[in-house]
C-alpha cells in the first residue's frame, strides 16, 4: 500500500469516527434508554457480553443458553433483535458464522 493510500484510508477512518460520534451524541437518549431495556435482559446481555468474535456460532449459542438456562430458540431470537437493531454484527469465515458486538451501545 502506497503512503497516500495509507494517508487516504486513516483520514477517512477519522472522518467516519468523527460522524459515529456525531450520531450517538445527537441520539445518546435513545441509545441510553436501549441500553437500559437490553440490560434488563440477561439474555441480551450476555450475548453482548460474550460476543468478541471468536467463538463460532452454534457453540456461541449453546454457551448464552447454558449460561443464561432458556432454550437456544430463545437466544436465536434475542441474537436476531440485536442484529436488527446493529448492535450485534456477524462474520462469516468459511462455513463458520460468528458474532460482534457492535459498540453501538457502548
Amino acid at each position: 500500500m502506497s503512503e497516500d493510500s495509507a494517508l487516504l484510508l486513516k483520514e477517512i477512518s477519522h472522518k467516519l469516527s468523527l460522524l459515529i460520534s456525531l450520531i450517538k451524541i445527537a441520539n445518546r437518549d435513545l441509545i441510553r434508554k436501549a441500553k437500559e431495556e437490553i440490560s434488563k435482559d440477561p439474555v441480551f446481555s450476555k450475548v453482548l457480553e460474550i460476543s468478541d468474535g471468536t467463538l463460532p456460532a452454534v457453540q456461541f449459542k449453546q454457551r448464552v443458553a447454558n449460561e443464561t438456562k432458556v432454550s437456544e430458540k430463545t437466544v436465536e431470537r434475542r441474537i436476531s433483535e440485536l442484529l436488527e437493531i446493529g448492535a450485534l454484527t456477524v462474520t462469516r469465515r468459511g462455513k463458520e458464522i460468528y458474532y460482534e458486538n457492535s459498540g453501538l451501545l457502548d
